[in-house]
């Protein structure tokens, strides 16, 4: 084993040495299998040298030409465990570790058919990248601050099935990833599920809260507990057909949902207030936009846009941005949401309201916001025929790759400039 700053002989004298000795007292890891600042293991034989150690202090990386490798007996790392490069790694299990305090990392092992960590509970990070061969990962993990599993093989993640908190969850670019069930009750940094394969489907139906949720390429999700989302909250180009998130009462900034042209149900009975901006365009099959009638203020500007027919925000009383409602759908009525704006309701300088058959609209500039109490808008009707719909424009947008950015830049006054400022927000 190639011990840096450590000398082998030494450690493994030592660590008989407090083999003997834990009968009458307790040594320190240090004294007895300590890695000093780092160690690098390239064999099976470096790592059965450290068998009779428990606990090992330092941080540990495993490369070179193993085909497999095991790392027995011990039963925690104080530092970390990263297994790099090791081009030639088929299995790894370490069933006997139940603790690592700093991270572990499985990173750059192409052909790495599993990894079994059949004991560990408690670690600070875990992050699974490029093992392209990859068909199983297990854990009893309990506790952990940070989880990211990028470009993978994995069908499936079981291993964080009893993991009730986490700071940051990040799964992407899994293309066989078909499902992802987990027991997280709160999230306190970001939840992010994104370009995976296209049939993933997550269930998080015990999660709470969560400070930021992001999702992309989903088919199907669910969060049947899901209360308060801190920060932002965005539902971007899935292939999802039903968002439902009944116990949901507020957002602290964006609430997005955008360019899902399968959504048909979207239902937000008890959202209430949303901190940011509320975006709800480019769904294409979402006739009915029927399930926010309890939301009251929003903090940012307002934008609906695409083939709906039916829009209820009847509860609506403040929007302290602008506001674009826009549909292709001829018998939607401006009637609602033009008499919030007559009211003062929406506090944005602009005001757009247009159908497939007529726009109502009102600009005002910030010159002469100051008097908007005292002057009522000029609202303009017009024949929607007579210039292109920005609705048209972002649906065909959303006819990209995956992987390309949903956002393209446009002046700051139209709509998909605003999409295109909120889109960019959520990255």
């Amino acid at each position: 084993m190639q011990f840096k700053k450590t000398a082998l002989a030494a450690t493994v004298v030592a660590a008989s040495t407090v083999s003997a000795a834990n009968s009458t007292s307790t040594q320190s890891i240090a004294s007895g299998c300590s890695l000093g600042s780092s160690a690098t293991a390239t064999a099976q034989a470096d790592l059965d040298k450290i068998a009779s150690c428990t606990e090992l202090s330092g941080n540990l990386t495993i490369t070179g030409s193993l085909g497999s490798a095991a790392l027995a007996n011990v039963k925690k790392i104080d530092g970390s465990l990263k297994l790099y490069n090791a081009t030639d790694l088929v299995n790894f299990s370490a069933d006997s570790l139940t603790v690592v305090t700093g991270g572990l990392t499985l990173q750059d092992l192409t052909v790495l058919q599993s990894a079994s960590f059949g004991s560990l509970q408690q670690v600070d990070s875990i992050v699974l990248q490029t093992l392209p061969a990859v068909s199983t990962f297990t854990t009893n993990l309990q506790k952990a601050n940070v989880i990211q599993i990028s470009d993978t093989t994995l069908e499936s993640v079981d291993g964080f099935s009893t993991l009730k908190e986490v700071s940051e969850l990040n799964i992407n670019n899994n293309r066989y990833l078909s499902s992802f069930n987990s027991s997280l009750e709160s999230v306190s940094d970001s939840l992010q599920i994104s370009f995976n394969g296209e049939s993933t489907q997550v269930s998080f139906n015990d999660l709470v809260w969560a400070n930021n949720i992001t999702l992309r390429d989903v088919e199907r999700a669910t969060f049947p507990k899901l209360e308060t989302v801190n920060a932002s909250l965005g539902f971007i180009n899935n292939t999802i057909t039903n968002i439902t998130l009944d116990k949901l009462t507020k957002v602290g900034q964006t609430f997005s949902v955008t360019s899902n042209n399968d959504l048909t149900t979207l239902e937000c009975k008890n959202l209430t207030s949303v901190g940011g901006g509320f975006v709800v365009a480019n769904n294409t099959d979402l006739s009915n936009i029927d399930g926010f009638s309890n939301l009251q203020t929003v903090g940012g500007a307002i934008i609906v846009t695409g083939e709906f027919s039916t829009l209820d925000l009847s509860s609506l009383k403040s929007v302290r941005g602008d506001a674009t409602i826009e549909t292709n759908a001829s018998n939607y009525s401006c009637s609602a949401i033009k008499k919030l704006q007559s009211n003062g309701a929406i506090q944005g300088d602009s005001f757009v309201c247009k159908n497939g058959a007529k726009s109502s609209s009102s600009v005002q500039s910030s010159a002469t916001s100051s008097s908007k109490s005292s002057k009522t808008s000029s609202n303009h009707n017009s024949d929607s025929t007579g210039s292109q719909s920005a609705t048209s424009a972002s649906s065909s947008s959303s006819k990209k790759s995956k992987g390309m950015a949903v956002a393209q830049f446009a002046p700051v006054n139209s709509l998909m400039g605003s999409i295109a400022a909120v889109a960019i927000a959520l990255l």
